[in-house]
């Protein structure tokens, strides 16, 4: 574990420090048996070794650590447990997933990255979807983020407030004219006016929103752009303003709140830091009041 650690360490030093700055000091021994009697089982030796040396990210301003998810603290990961324990007893493990998946990374939509307890692999929770196998174990998915850091199969923005993201080598063409490539991912918001051939539609990625007028792409937005998010009303229904620079082409979107998928974009709008979930969730059940909120920025 210290030597894949080590040389993961040394990739990101030299490409994403910012990851490692936001990286606590390490869990006391006492606070992780504590953890394991809490939960009731071991945890996989090599995700243990990992809490001594860092008791997962600081919660403050920071990247994350791996595309969208940030690594949880002992506290957050015991609260996350229970979450999961709550949905398995509502809706059972088929519904959810296995009990003895322990949560260790979230990316503030619900969806998790979690190390099982018995065979020490690494799969994703995905709230609204299906579950997916990661890695044999948490060293092996370090190692996996060593591999793509090392073949330079990724991209790094810590403006945006996500950590490293996975990519290949068509991606890093694409972005190098200005977009990024299609992915299972990416999702076209419309606007639902079909009698208008230039009615502007959305695809939303893990790195900006694209904006399109019918098939023609018009521009792009990266999330790392957006000043200010507000919530207001149109013809009754929530509608979510996104802010840009002054300057910028446009300088605000105006996105319906209600259109299918948009659970996506409510996702990646959780990234943003400092992010209140709560309070956006507020402003849209209050949009009806005809008056604008000024919920992030």
């Amino acid at each position: 574990m210290k030597k894949i650690w080590s040389r993961l360490e040394g990739e990101l030093t030299s490409k994403a420090s910012e990851i490692l700055e936001s990286l606590n000091l390490g869990a006391d021994e006492a606070d992780v048996e504590a953890l394991e009697e809490y939960i009731g089982q071991e945890l996989p030796t090599d995700y243990r070794d990992f809490l001594i040396m860092h008791n997962g990210q600081s919660q403050e301003s920071n990247p994350g650590f791996f595309d969208m998810f940030s690594l949880m603290p002992l506290d957050l990961v015991q609260e996350s447990w229970d979450e999961l324990e709550g949905l398995r007893d509502d809706a059972g493990e088929d519904e959810t997933c296995p009990g003895d998946w322990l949560p260790f990374a979230e990316d503030g939509s619900g969806d998790m990255l979690c190390v099982e307890l018995e065979a020490g692999g690494i799969s994703k929770y995905v709230s609204s979807d299906e579950n997916e196998e990661l890695a044999d174990s948490f060293e092996g998915w370090l190692a996996d983020i060593h591999a793509i850091l090392k073949n330079g199969e990724y991209s790094y923005d810590p403006a945006s407030g996500f950590g490293i993201q996975p990519q290949g080598p068509d991606e890093e063409d694409d972005d190098d004219e200005g977009s990024v490539s299609d992915d299972d991912d990416d999702v076209v918001m419309d606007n639902d006016d079909d009698d208008d051939e230039t009615s502007m539609a959305y695809k939303f990625t893990a790195k900006m929103i694209e904006l399109y007028e019918g098939e023609e792409k018009v521009g792009t937005v990266a999330w790392g752009d957006i000043t200010k998010v507000r919530v207001s009303s149109y013809a009754g229904d929530p509608l979510i303003s996104i802010n840009l620079p002054e300057g910028s082409d446009p300088e605000e979107l105006e996105i319906p709140a209600n259109v299918a998928s948009s659970d996506k974009l409510f996702k990646y709008l959780g990234k943003l830091k400092g992010w209140d979930k709560e309070a956006f969730e507020e402003a849209l059940a209050n949009a009806d009041k005809d008056e604008e909120i000024l919920v992030w920025g």
